[in-house]
């Protein structure tokens, strides 16, 4: 996951791992939660099973990516004041 945002340079932004010096913060005009979702559907291309569902299911998996990453920003900013 971290991967993926490493390689993603709207998302490294719209999630805290990167500032734009005094430029405003671009997140491609999505809300958080959809790039949260678009972080999931990255990690989880193929539901074979058919046992997903679009809706309840990607926002479930959603709010798991955006604690992580939460968790991960915090952890990141903590390394740099030590």
């Amino acid at each position: 996951m971290l991967g993926l945002i490493e390689d993603n340079a709207t998302w490294k932004v719209a999630f805290g791992f990167e500032k734009s010096l005094g430029q405003k913060v671009k997140t491609g005009s999505k809300k958080l939660t959809e790039h949260h979702q678009a972080i999931v559907a990255k990690l989880f291309p193929d539901d074979i099973s058919g046992l997903w569902t679009a809706d309840s299911d990607m926002k479930k998996l959603g709010y798991a990516i955006k604690n992580h990453i939460h968790r991960c920003v915090i952890l990141s900013l903590a390394m740099l004041e030590c």
